[in-house]
């Protein structure tokens, strides 16, 4: 094989490793959980956001009981 090939492959794969270690590493530390996001979430949401989340929740338990009504028959 090729020393240039060689070298190349050896470069990406320990670049490659390295890149996984990080990521894993601040997954571990809890770099990537977003916690604050979701709680001010909550807070700015109006009362017509909140009923219409509400709203589709309810159409789509409805959607899945006649789904099941309708293998039952």
């Amino acid at each position: 094989m090729n020393e240039v090939l060689q070298l190349e492959l050896i470069v990406g794969v320990v670049v490659t490793f390295t890149l996984i270690t990080i990521f894993v590493a601040s997954a571990k530390k809890g770099n990537f959980d977003d916690q604050k996001k979701m709680m001010d979430g909550m807070l700015f949401d109006s009362p017509d956001d909140l009923k219409a989340a509400a709203d589709k929740e309810a159409k789509q338990e409805e959607m899945i009981a006649k789904k099941r009504e309708q293998k039952e028959k």
